[in-house]
């Protein structure tokens, strides 16, 4: 009888170790991708908390406000005793994390502005921000070397190696969600938990400057060509998303990721990934206003060819790709109708 009682006792612990396991981590992060560690460890530590879905859309494009989470939640910054006063009032989720970030000088766009704050971030502002609270006020280029020379991020055009640091880097390229944890997983990793002197002064205030003051100083702190006005108000910005959910596989799903930022009356910039099972695929362009409802892109940033034609919806994006072969894995494509969120 105590040998049963041991066994059947065993046996709830091996199936409530297996249920833990298979709680932990998201659906669309398997395995096998390449962020699946750092994305287990930022779960582990709140630092990221995934979608209603179950998922984390690793390779979504990822906004200001959403790298400003990251980055608080990693830091675990204070929050401050009073609020910014924004140019957009409405109240956002975001709102908490600029606060925080502003009393620590942290260099971003979106602090008084919603619209910018919903628009993907570019790699040269990651690098600021991140070097900012690691390192202390750093230029642009300062800033690249740091995560360089410390192994958190690498360069993503060999071309350009030791001959222009910039393009090396990428400044002006987006980010994926994946992207971004494993950078500070990185960071993590060699050790950088304390705030710069300069990020603490800053917070601690002895100048008694407002919260506002001390978010200008910050976005001003950004080099120039990262610094982002407002942008323009136009009805394709915005954030679209469809997800259709086929098996009970981890990869068992549709999913399509569009960002459309910076519109003017004549272009717009797109951001857009893709999911079809275990293929994939990401594509960044600029998208050419050719009615008041639909536009077209011929090449990524890449200089490859892509064509995608964009039909605007109520509150829906419509994409249908004519060739855009060399931007995804075969077996998936960019078409779909994107639900804007």
């Amino acid at each position: 009888m105590k040998q049963l009682f041991c066994l059947l006792l065993l046996s709830l612990l091996v199936v409530a170790g297996n249920m833990k396991v298979e709680a932990a981590g998201f659906k669309d992060v398997p395995e096998d991708h390449y962020a699946y560690e750092a994305v287990l460890w930022a779960q582990e530590y709140e630092i990221i908390d995934g979608y209603a879905d179950g998922t984390f859309k690793p390779n979504a494009i990822i906004t200001e406000q959403q790298f400003a989470k990251l980055l608080a939640n990693y830091y675990e910054l204070e929050a401050p005793d009073d609020e910014l006063k924004k140019q957009t009032p409405v109240a956002n989720w975001s709102d908490a994390y600029y606060n925080r970030l502003a009393s620590y000088g942290v260099p971003l766009n979106g602090y008084l502005h919603n619209h910018i704050r919903a628009a993907a971030i570019k790699r040269g502002v990651v690098a600021q921000a991140i070097t900012h609270l690691a390192q202390g006020k750093r230029g642009l280029n300062e800033s690249i070397q740091f995560l360089l020379d410390s192994y958190i991020s690498t360069g993503q055009n060999e071309y350009y190696e030791n001959r222009d640091l910039q393009k090396f880097f990428g400044v002006s390229n987006n980010m994926t969600r994946a992207q971004v944890v494993t950078l500070l997983h990185r960071m993590d990793s060699r050790n950088f938990y304390t705030l710069s002197d300069d990020a603490q002064s800053i917070y601690e205030n002895q100048s008694n400057a407002s919260l506002n003051v001390r978010a200008t100083n910050a976005q001003h702190q950004l080099d120039k060509s990262m610094q982002q006005g407002v942008l323009a108000n136009s009805i394709w910005e915005g954030t679209y998303t469809y997800y259709y959910k086929w098996g009970k596989g981890a990869n068992d799903f549709n999913r399509r990721d569009a960002i459309i930022s910076n519109a003017t009356s004549k272009t717009f910039d797109i951001s857009l990934t893709t999911n079809d099972g275990l293929q994939s695929g990401s594509v960044e362009g600029t998208a050419t206003i050719t009615a008041s409802t639909k536009a077209v892109m011929n090449k990524s940033v890449n200089g490859n060819r892509c064509v995608l034609e964009f039909e605007l919806l109520k509150n829906a994006l419509k994409i249908m790709e004519v060739d855009c072969r060399s931007e995804h894995e075969e077996g998936t494509n960019f078409s779909g109708t994107l639900k804007k969120q």
